[in-house]
C-alpha cells in the first residue's frame, strides 16, 4: 500500500498546485469590491433555480444510467441514487478523480453486484454522458463563429491577451471528433472484441507488457459490461436522458447568467458549457476550485460583448457555489442513509486499484 499512498499524496499535491495556481491568476489583480457588489445585486430567485436544476440533473443521471444498470439484474433506483451521490462527493472531495471508482463499489457493495461488472458499467455511462456533451460542443461549433483574435482584457489575469479565433474553432473540432472516436471504439470493442484485444495486446505490449495485460483485462471487462448495444431501445433511452442532462447543465448556466442580469448571445451558455467540460476533466485540487471558475471567466469575456470581468467572477464563484453545495449535501445525506464512509471507501478503492493492477500479471 505504500506505493499507492504515495502516489495519493502526489496527486493530492499536484492537484492543490493546480488549483490554487488558478485562482491566483484568476483573483490576483481583482476589484472585490466590484466583485461583492455583483453578488449582493444578484436575483435569489433565480440563483434557487439554478439550484433546483442541479438537483433535476442529479435524477435524469440515474435515468440514464438505469438502462446500463438493469442488464445486471433488478437493482433499486435509490441503491443507484446513493451510489452516483457518494461517487460525486468523492469527486469533489478527494484527489485523482477517483469518484467512478468508489460510485462502483458502493454499486457493488449495496446491489451485491461484482465489482468489474459495477466498474464496466459505471465507465459506459460515462461514455453516454459524452454523448450529451458531443451534441453542446456541436451546437458551440456550429453556432459560436468568431473571426479574427480574441481578447481577454488585462482585468480578467493581469494582462491583456489575444489569441486567434480559429483556435477556439480548431480546438472544438478536435473534441467533437475525439468523442466520436471514442464512442466508435467501443461500438467495435463489443462487436470485435478479440479483434479490439489483439490490438490492444500488440500496440500497449511493445511499450511494456505488464500494462498490456492490464489494459487486456479492462478491456475484456468493459465489453461484457456493453450489453446496453443488444438493445437499440435501451441505448436510445439512455441516449435521450443524456441530451436532457446536458440541457439542464445549460438551463443551470442561463439562470446563473440571469441571477446577475447577463444578456449574452443564446449560444453563450454552450461555449460555457464546453470550456467548463474540458477543465474539469484533468485532475485538480477538490471542489474543482480555479478549474470551474477560470473557463467561466474566459468564456464570458470571450462571447459577451463588454463583459465587465469582475461581473464575470462573481458569476464564476456564486456558479461554483450553486454547484458544489447540493454536490455536499446530497452526498453526506446518502453516506449516512447506506452508513458508508467516504475515508472507507477510499481505501476499497485504492485496494481495488491495485487489484486491478496485480492481477493481469498473475494471469500471466
Amino acid at each position: 500500500m505504500g506505493k499507492t499512498r504515495a502516489k495519493k499524496i502526489v496527486q493530492t499535491v499536484i492537484g492543490l498546485v493546480i488549483g490554487l495556481g488558478l485562482l491566483w491568476l484568476l483573483f490576483r489583480n481583482t476589484n472585490w469590491a466590484e466583485v461583492g457588489a455583483a453578488i449582493r445585486d444578484v436575483r435569489i430567485g433565480w440563483v434557487l433555480a439554478a439550484e433546483a436544476l442541479v438537483l433535476a440533473s442529479f435524477f435524469t443521471r440515474i435515468l440514464r444510467w438505469r438502462y446500463i444498470v438493469r442488464t445486471a439484474g433488478p437493482v433499486s433506483f435509490r441503491h443507484m441514487f446513493s451510489a452516483t451521490q457518494i461517487g460525486f462527493l468523492a469527486n469533489f472531495t478527494l484527489p485523482g478523480r477517483i469518484g467512478e471508482f468508489i460510485r462502483a463499489l458502493a454499486l457493488g457493495r449495496l446491489a451485491r453486484l461484482p465489482f468489474s461488472k459495477c466498474l464496466a458499467m459505471t465507465a459506459l455511462d460515462r461514455v453516454l454522458d459524452l454523448i450529451g456533451l458531443a451534441a453542446v460542443i456541436v451546437v458551440a461549433l456550429a453556432a459560436y463563429r468568431p473571426s479574427g483574435e480574441i481578447v481577454i482584457p488585462a482585468e480578467t489575469f493581469g494582462r491583456e491577451i489575444h489569441f486567434a479565433a480559429d483556435y477556439v474553432l480548431w480546438a472544438e473540432l478536435v473534441m467533437v471528433l475525439g468523442l466520436i472516436a471514442t464512442v466508435s471504439a467501443l461500438v467495435v470493442l463489443y462487436v470485435k472484441q478479440d479483434l479490439m484485444l489483439r490490438i490492444s495486446d500488440r500496440c500497449v505490449g511493445a511499450v511494456s507488457e505488464r500494462v498490456a495485460a492490464r489494459v487486456h483485462t479492462i478491456l475484456r471487462d468493459f465489453a461484457e459490461g456493453l450489453h446496453i448495444f443488444r438493445s437499440a431501445s435501451d441505448m436510445a433511452k439512455s441516449v435521450f436522458f443524456s441530451l436532457v442532462t446536458w440541457a439542464l447543465f445549460c438551463l443551470l448556466a442561463q439562470a446563473a447568467l440571469a441571477a446577475f442580469g447577463i444578456k449574452g448571445p443564446w449560444y453563450t451558455v454552450f461555449v460555457l458549457q464546453v470550456l467548463v467540460a474540458v477543465c474539469v476533466s484533468v485532475p485538480g485540487a477538490p471542489g474543482f476550485v480555479g478549474q470551474f471558475h477560470v473557463p467561466i471567466v474566459v468564456a464570458l469575456v470571450m462571447v459577451v460583448d463588454g463583459m465587465d470581468p469582475s461581473k464575470a467572477k462573481a458569476v464564476a464563484i456564486v456558479a461554483h457555489l450553486a454547484n458544489v453545495i447540493p454536490v455536499y449535501a446530497v452526498g453526506v445525506f446518502c453516506l449516512f442513509w447506506e452508513k458508508m464512509g467516504l475515508v472507507e471507501l477510499s481505501r476499497e478503492s485504492a485496494m481495488a486499484e491495485q487489484g486491478l493492477e496485480a492481477a493481469p500479471s498473475s494471469e500471466g
